[in-house]
């Protein structure tokens, strides 16, 4: 409905990306597969992000999800995250799966949309996670990307947000 009302907070990523692992891990804690290799390649020294702490983990939590979805079990997904400049933060969530076509990157952010077409899909879902995260990232003054290589060159999901000078002082 896009009226969202923001509790914006200075916030380490570190802890909402564990929170993001957490969740994932319980959610999968019953599944039988093999677990996918997930890293994170997070500075020790990243500054905090102002932005809504429930809405990023659970950006992170369909980031997560997806990326798992759409890689194989001995698949790698990898989150990771730099600052571009005074002011921004950029998060990866990058996985060695299925990959998009170069035509199709702005597509997979379209409500409903699953890249294999709705007749087909076999993972699940009904297409919104991707349309959600881009309205969130929006809705905190961020960003958000796809980027890949082709089909069969994994994903990378990049998304911007402000960062705080000091942590615990909002700006």
């Amino acid at each position: 409905s896009r009226r969202v009302e923001w509790n914006l907070e200075s916030l380490s990523l570190q802890e909402c990306v564990d929170l993001a692992l957490s969740s994932l891990r319980w959610q999968n804690s019953s599944n039988a597969a093999p677990a996918m290799r997930i890293e994170t390649d997070l500075p020790d020294k990243l500054p905090f992000i102002r932005a809504d702490g429930e809405w990023i983990v659970e950006v992170l939590s369909k980031l997560l999800d997806n990326a798992c979805k759409f890689t194989q079990a001995n698949g790698q997904v990898t989150i990771s995250a730099h600052v571009v400049d005074k002011k921004t933060v950029e998060v990866v969530v990058a996985d060695t799966g299925r990959g998009i076509e170069s035509d199709r990157l702005e597509t997979v952010f379209e409500r409903f949309y699953q890249e294999e077409g709705a007749l087909r899909r076999s993972v699940g879902g009904v297409g919104l996670g991707l349309a959600i995260c881009q309205q969130v990232i929006e809705g905190l003054n961020g960003k958000v990307w796809a980027t890949s290589a082709g089909k069969n060159q994994g994903t990378q999901i990049h998304f911007t947000l402000p960062q705080v000078k000091k942590a615990g002082r909002n700006v």
